[in-house]
C-alpha cells in the first residue's frame, strides 16, 4: 500500500501513537479517501508495531499491515450477496463479532478498521457494535473511516475519538492570510475589522478558499482539544479563546457559507450574514 497522507495529517496519526493514549474506538474523518485509509493504516500499525517508535514501517508486523496480511488486523467487506456496497448484520455477526473475544495471534491487540462506515454499516450494524465498543477487551481496536464522523450514529461517536484530517490542496498564501485576519478578527473581538475582512473578500473563489482554510484551522483546534499538538500559531489563538463547542459552532456556519456559495448567493449578504454568525457564535456569554 502506497501511503497518502499529508505530513500534518500523517503528524496528527503519530503523535497519538507516541502519546501511548490510544482509545479503543476511533473515527477518521476529513480529507480524502485515501488519506483516510492510508490514516486507518498507519494508525493501525502503530498498534502492533513493536518497536519503541511507533509505527516504525519497517518492522515484520507494520510490513504486515501494509500489505493487509497481518493475522490481528481486519478489513471488513461488504457482504458479497449485496450490491449496495454494506456488510450485512449477519455477516457481521458471523465472520467478525464472534471473533472478537478471541486472543490476538501474534500482536497485543486485534484491530478492526471499518473503512467507509457511513456507508459500509447500517444503524443496525453500528447497533450491534455497542455493546463491545462500550465494554471492549483491553486487546481490541476499532477504527472507522467516514467523510464525517455525524453520519454515524451518535452513541458511536460519543465513545470514540474523532480525529479530523485536514484538508490544504486549495490553501495558498493569501487564503491564508486571509484566513488568519479572520481569527484575529474573532480572538480579539474586532467586529469591524472581522466584517472588513470578509467583505473584501469579494469573489466566491477567494472568500472559499480562505473559508477551507479557516475551517482547517477550526479543524486543529478540535483536534487540539482531544491532545494533538500543534505549532500553528492561528491555532494556538483559537484553543485559548473557544471551547471545544463554540469551535463545531463555527465549523458548522463555516460549512453553510462554503455550501451557499455554490449557489447563486448574493456575496455581499453572505458575507455580512457569516460575520453576524461568527459574532453571535463567539461573543455570547
Amino acid at each position: 500500500m502506497e501511503f497518502r497522507l499529508q505530513q500534518d495529517n500523517e503528524n496528527i496519526i503519530r503523535e497519538l501513537c507516541r502519546s501511548g493514549r490510544v482509545p479503543h474506538t476511533v473515527i477518521i474523518e476529513g480529507g480524502e479517501k485515501d488519506e483516510r485509509d492510508s490514516a486507518a493504516v498507519l494508525l493501525a500499525a502503530g498498534a502492533v508495531c513493536k518497536e519503541k517508535e511507533r509505527p516504525c514501517l519497517t518492522c515484520t508486523a507494520c510490513h504486515k499491515v501494509i500489505e493487509n496480511h497481518h493475522p490481528d488486523v481486519f478489513l471488513p467487506e461488504p457482504s458479497k450477496n449485496l450490491k449496495s456496497g454494506i456488510l450485512s448484520l449477519k455477516d457481521l455477526r458471523d465472520d467478525y463479532l464472534s471473533q472478537m473475544s478471541i486472543k490476538p495471534n501474534e500482536a497485543d491487540c486485534k484491530v478492526y478498521i471499518f473503512r467507509d462506515a457511513d456507508r459500509l454499516l447500517r444503524e443496525d450494524s453500528q447497533n450491534a457494535l455497542l455493546k463491545t465498543i462500550e465494554e471492549p477487551p483491553q486487546n481490541l481496536l476499532f477504527i472507522f473511516t467516514a467523510e464525517s464522523a455525524k453520519s454515524m450514529l451518535l452513541t458511536v461517536r460519543s465513545r470514540a475519538r474523532i480525529i479530523t484530517l485536514h484538508h490544504r490542496e486549495n490553501s495558498d498564501e493569501d487564503s491564508e492570510r486571509l484566513a488568519e485576519e479572520i481569527i484575529d478578527g474573532i480572538v480579539l473581538m474586532y467586529e469591524y475589522d472581522l466584517l472588513r475582512t470578509l467583505s473584501a473578500l469579494n469573489d466566491k473563489e477567494s472568500l472559499g478558499s480562505a473559508l477551507t482554510v479557516f475551517s482547517d484551522k477550526l479543524r486543529q483546534a478540535l483536534s487540539f482539544y482531544s491532545g494533538i499538538k500543534t505549532d500553528d500559531a492561528a491555532v494556538k489563538k483559537l484553543t485559548r479563546k473557544l471551547d471545544r463547542s463554540r469551535a463545531i459552532a463555527l465549523i458548522e456556519v463555516t460549512s453553510d457559507a462554503v455550501r451557499r456559495l455554490k449557489t447563486n448567493v448574493n456575496i455581499q449578504l453572505l458575507t455580512t450574514w457569516l460575520s453576524s454568525q461568527y459574532r453571535r457564535i463567539t461573543w455570547q456569554k
